[in-house]
């Protein structure tokens, strides 16, 4: 049974990582190198404003998000750190984040933060970070295939019974994937929230966080709910009893390539994900031109379940995050460095040069960015989000959700994938911690 967190996973990996990090400057930051534009820009404006030196240590992607909950847990880390925005209640919980609601209060541009999207930095109600940007989430068709089956376009889908029509009708057309819904522990991350989560926002009513993983009021984990039985039923129609699916782009060696290799031979459907295809289903760092991207693809709201007092569509953000060190030796220094590389300047024209999902109104509502007809019509979709669930064990529970869809493509019944998910819960958690709705 999988009983390690992932703060107990990174501090497995050997502590001979941090000898590499440079000597401490009175300021430091660590970051990816593709966050390099905003922050190295930043970066060069506090040091023109302060006087001070800034220790900037740039890392590639490919295990940053060990290297930086390594860093903290030994105590190595940087004074500011660029973190994924799921790691943030976790580290927040074990003490290495600063909590920054004081400071915040402050900064004269922290009242242009879209509240749902601070939720996704914060823990226990304290905001620990700011988000750089974000994304959300929706479902792209293929233009072609749908007129192919003869599915008028734009495609709005009320409800999943709407989709599944569509994924049918395609099928019978000829298309090799119908209906691609990330399932399997392979798809990581994108199985519970382009997936699972997206669904299940939508699968019973809000109140008592019926349409949930967790039920916050009393951090417990919903291990058996009438919203968790719809959105595994969905994905056995979708891949088992319907058929509307195979399964082996969950499996791929390369799940983002061979998914733009689907596209480009004319062999996807729908897709369910998130507003970073707009550059991503043909290549991130050099997309086709606006127009070449709107003949080819559109998209459409994740809709509800159609069930009676459920949200009529449905929505869940991620990104990434600044947060300061709880062990920074200098933390007012440690802010103005936040606040200088987040100045309304700097991050704008980051944000618009780099075709990133506004987080603040200043820069969202701008003419500028209201210009793009794609973000200003996805970033529509940031006002009504959530995110993930903000306590300590989220990552846990999201592995046993992703191992529940890859039971479900290997055929397993919705009650015994119900029963598996619940009893994981328990034995990782405590009954006491596990709740059921009838």
């Amino acid at each position: 049974m999988l009983r390690t967190g992932f703060l107990t996973t990174v501090a497995a990996i050997s502590l001979m990582a941090a000898a590499t990090i440079p000597a401490r400057a009175e300021v430091s930051i660590m970051y990816m190198e593709s966050f390099a534009a905003l922050i190295e820009s930043g970066i060069e404006k506090f040091e023109a404003e302060t006087g001070e030196t800034v220790n900037a240590i740039k890392l590639p992607g490919q295990g940053y998000d060990q290297r930086i909950a390594l860093d903290l847990s030994a105590g190595t880390a940087a004074d500011v750190n660029l973190i994924d925005s799921f790691m943030v209640s976790e580290l927040a919980a074990a003490g290495y984040l600063e909590p920054l609601g004081a400071q915040l209060a402050g900064w004269d541009q922290f009242q242009y933060y879209l509240q749902g999207l601070l939720e996704v930095a914060s823990y226990q109600g304290e905001v620990y970070a700011l988000p750089t940007d974000t994304d959300v989430r929706m479902l792209w068709y293929d233009l072609s295939n749908f007129e192919k089956a003869g599915i008028a376009t734009p495609w709005a889908p009320k409800n999943w019974a709407d989709i599944l029509d569509a994924a049918t009708k395609l099928k019978e057309a000829g298309v090799q994937y119908p209906f691609q819904l990330p399932a399997g522990t392979k798809q990581a991350e994108a199985a519970t929230m382009q997936g699972v989560y997206m669904a299940l926002l939508g699968a019973d009513v809000p109140e008592g966080d019926r349409n949930r993983l967790l039920k916050r009021d009393t951090n417990q984990w919903i291990g058996d709910s009438p919203a968790l039985r719809r959105v595994f039923d969905l994905y056995h129609q979708v891949y088992v009893a319907q058929e509307l699916n195979p399964a082996d782009l969950n499996y791929a060696t390369d799940i983002g390539a061979a998914v733009r290799a689907a596209l480009a031979n004319d062999q996807l459907g729908i897709l369910a994900s998130g507003s970073w295809e707009d550059a991503c289903l043909w290549d991130c760092n050099n997309p086709p031109s606006r127009e070449e991207r709107d003949a080819q693809v559109g998209w459409t709201p994740w809709p509800g379940s159609g069930e009676p007092g459920t949200k009529a569509t449905t929505n869940i953000s991620g990104g990434w995050t600044l947060g300061i060190n709880a062990n920074a030796a200098d933390k007012e220094t440690a802010f103005k460095l936040l606040t200088t590389i987040f100045d309304e300047e700097n991050f704008k024209a980051w944000t618009l040069a780099n075709h990133r999902m506004g987080v603040r109104t200043d820069i969202s509502e701008s003419a500028e960015y209201t210009a793009d007809p794609f973000l200003a019509e996805a970033t529509g979709l940031a006002a009504d989000t959530t995110g993930r669930d903000t306590i300590p064990g989220y990552q846990t529970v999201s592995a046993l959700i992703q191992q529940a869809t890859s039971d479900l493509l290997d055929g397993v019944s919705v009650e015994e994938a119900i029963e598996t998910y619940h009893n994981a819960l328990v034995d990782e958690f405590g009954e006491e911690n596990v709740i059921t709705y009838e």
